[in-house]
């Protein structure tokens, strides 16, 4: 039931930047490579959970 948390693939683009700001700050905490900031990995994580929350997304 834990893995369905966000599964609800009615979610608008909106909702998603939502949940998305909602977890800026683990976001940012995770796109350190090395002991430096990475803006690439950061985004790679953004696009990440953009993908997972809109997969099979009803149209």
């Amino acid at each position: 039931m834990k893995d369905n948390l966000f599964n609800n693939f009615s979610l608008s683009d909106d909702e998603v930047c939502k949940i998305i700001k909602q977890f800026e700050s683990s976001i940012r905490k995770k796109s350190y490579v090395f002991g430096k900031h990475n803006k690439d990995c950061e985004q790679e994580i953004r696009l990440q959970i953009y993908k997972v929350l809109t997969k099979n997304r009803k149209k």
